[in-house]
């Protein structure tokens, strides 16, 4: 793999980063809770990647939105629910394919697990490679810590926001790298996208970034990979047009604000998790360090894409948290 362009300096395997502290009130969290979390990861990613190399194993399904399901999907939930509960057990978990029967009383949640076990199912299916772990622990409707891991490339980021990001590498994801994003702009706006946003919508985006005087690059990503690419300098600002779920956002909402970037709702505040009816995020923009100074030419932007949500409610357009 090629050296990312970022500062980084190794860390010993015993030099893990402690938990974060939990608000007055919470059990504090176990001292060797990252060591186990980037465990746990790295096994799911494992089976991933198993059902990847073996596609005849996998089966698909269709949720309501239309979005497709695999027995992938399931098989990373479970190991996932099983694993946090174990070394959580009084925090709950909510996750994309948790049933409506285990999340009901989520509004009642101070704290969670918040996770997207396979991010990217179309790209899974697809073989593109583009594909992730999402896990985020939310409290108070923020996220604390975030783990997205790239299973086929053996690497997960971390970010702790107010304490600092990782990158890990290695079968058990336990070699690490902290990360040092630069604030400095380059000559050129580097705008975050997926292949399968809409043209008119990128397009939009593209003319409010130029307003700066900089031309706009497109940087292509798949999934919450996205995300990689801001808190590793391969890209500055990353604006969301097209409805996706909270389980897509939040654990790169840590890794953003972990290495001093902002990820901001349609309103210009920070985005907040499960304290609506609805889990659907119709907009954001996240910001890399570098990115920060852009984030006034995007003021109102959200409102050139109101039709999106009167569409997905119509089940036309692309589906939510694809991309």
């Amino acid at each position: 793999m090629a050296m990312l362009p970022f500062h980084a300096m190794d860390i010993l395997k015993h030099a893990l980063p402690p938990p974060p502290a939990l608000p007055a009130g919470f059990e504090a969290l176990p001292h060797d809770l990252t060591a186990k979390l980037l465990s746990l990861l790295a096994r799911t990613s494992e089976a991933l990647v198993g059902y990847y190399q073996d596609t005849e194993s996998v089966s698909v399904d269709r949720k309501a939105d239309r979005s497709p399901v695999t027995t992938a999907d399931h098989s990373a939930h479970a190991i996932l629910a099983q694993g946090l509960a174990e070394l959580t057990p009084g925090i709950p978990f909510l996750s994309e394919e948790s049933s409506p029967e285990e999340i009901r009383d989520r509004h009642n949640w101070r704290i969670c697990w918040m996770v997207d076990p396979l991010d990217g199912t179309r790209e899974f299916l697809e073989r593109t490679g583009e594909f992730t772990v999402n896990v985020a622990l939310i409290v108070d409707q923020r996220p604390i810590l975030g783990f997205i891991a790239q299973p086929l490339e053996k690497q997960c980021y971390l970010g702790i926001p107010g304490s600092g990001l990782w990158r890990c590498a290695g079968d058990d994801f336990d070699r690490l790298s902290a990360l040092a994003p630069s604030a400095m702009q380059g000559e050129s706006i580097r705008m975050l996208a997926s292949q399968r946003h809409s043209p008119k919508r990128v397009a939009a985006l593209t003319e409010r970034l130029a307003g700066s005087g900089l031309p706009v690059k497109r940087v292509n990503a798949g999934s919450a990979l996205k995300f990689f690419a801001l808190v590793d300098g391969r890209a500055d600002i990353y604006p969301r047009s097209s409805p996706c779920y909270e389980w897509d956002v939040a654990a790169g909402d840590a890794l953003v604000r972990a290495a001093g970037g902002e990820v901001l709702s349609e309103l210009g505040l920070p985005l907040a998790y499960n304290n609506r009816d609805t889990l659907l995020v119709h907009y954001f923009v996240a910001a890399a360090p570098s990115g920060l100074p852009l984030l006034p030419l995007l003021e109102g932007a959200h409102d050139l894409f109101n039709e999106s949500r009167d569409v997905h409610a119509s089940n036309v357009v692309e589906d939510p948290g694809n991309g």
